[in-house]
């Protein structure tokens, strides 16, 4: 008789979901809050929500990416893609895995990976799996998601808090580094690609491809899946996101455990330090408030009749002043 193995569940609704991966081009992506939008739409959403951030140099012309030198900040703009299921990366570029990520981004991994070299950040290698498991190395980068609230106020968050173990309230621990993905070369025609631009861009599980891996043993393998989206917390479906992602001098925090194992509570208390940790202002202004229209109200209905000068009209003949007409003999 056939048994589910641990997670088998929740990997079947995640294949479910993958179902419906929104693709490259026109194709449609369904909505989990709203109808069903086409890809154009959404990149519009995006472009006339976010704007462009103040006082930072675009990477590309053909992307929504930025960098700021001084504060060693790449800024990469995006949408939400889905929030229930489980992960295999936080964020990935358009039209490659929206299943199984919470922000799909308008720029490829390779301009992610030119940005942050350019702001002082050091690739190091991706995980590896023989002879031994060695995890990804790099830079360790703080990822920060900011939106708009309905108020049109800024709101942020470390991306952690979007991610959670899986069956759990606890968000996911882990620091990512810049493991800096691998270039593959075609031995008949030379040419180059990056393998991250297929989609594993910002990873909690481990790939030898990500440009950015958690610095812990997180099984790629479907039946060991750890995380899942942190629904609760995930604004709305095609909520415009900008995502900041900021060097850090400190070690990547990475636990004494596997992902899966490490034992602790689902209290904020037993959260690391940079888990509750304030997002900084230098990271919310990448993201002006925005200004909403108020639409005029309308006036008061009342059950009152209107008031008019014009008399009330009856049944009854209306009597006038005039004299009436005498008879004739």
């Amino acid at each position: 008789m056939f048994k589910f193995r641990k997670n088998d569940l929740a990997v079947l609704l995640g294949c479910l979901s993958g179902l419906l991966v929104c693709f490259s081009g026109n194709a449609l992506v369904l909505g989990q809050d709203e109808k069903w939008l086409e890809l154009p739409q959404v990149q519009e959403r995006v472009e006339k929500g976010l704007g462009e951030p103040a006082d930072c140099k675009r990477m590309v012309e053909d992307g929504r990416i930025w960098i700021h030198r001084d504060e060693q900040a790449v800024i990469v703009d995006g949408y939400v893609c889905q929030r229930n299921a489980p992960l295999e990366m936080f964020a990935c570029p358009v039209g490659t895995k929206e299943h199984e990520a919470v922000v799909a981004v308008f720029a490829k991994s390779r301009f992610v990976h030119a940005s942050l070299l350019a702001v002082g950040g050091v690739a190091g290698k991706p995980v590896a799996f023989e002879p031994r498991f060695v995890p990804a190395s790099g830079t360790t980068v703080r990822v920060y998601a900011l939106w708009h609230d309905e108020k049109g106020q800024t709101q942020g968050t470390l991306a952690q808090h979007w991610i959670r173990k899986t069956g759990t309230k606890k968000p996911m621990e882990w620091d990512w580094v810049f493991a800096g993905s691998k270039i593959y070369k075609d031995p008949d025609t030379g040419k180059e690609t990056y393998m991250g631009d297929s989609g594993d861009l910002i990873c909690v599980a481990n790939f030898m491809t990500s440009t950015l891996d958690v610095a812990v043993k997180s099984d790629a393998a479907n039946s060991g899946l750890v995380f899942e989206a942190f629904t609760e917390k995930i604004p709305k479906r095609y909520t415009p996101i900008r995502l900041v992602m900021v060097l850090s001098d400190e070690p990547p925090y990475s636990g004494d455990a596997p992902a899966g194992e490490t034992p602790s509570s689902d209290g904020a208390d037993a959260l690391p330090k940079h888990l509750k940790s304030e997002v900084p202002k230098r990271v919310l202004d990448f993201l002006p408030a925005r200004k909403i229209e108020e639409q005029p109200s309308e006036p008061a209905k009342t059950n009152e009749a209107p008031k008019t000068d014009e008399p009330a009209k009856t049944d009854e003949p209306v009597k006038t002043s005039e004299p009436t007409p005498e008879k004739k003999p």
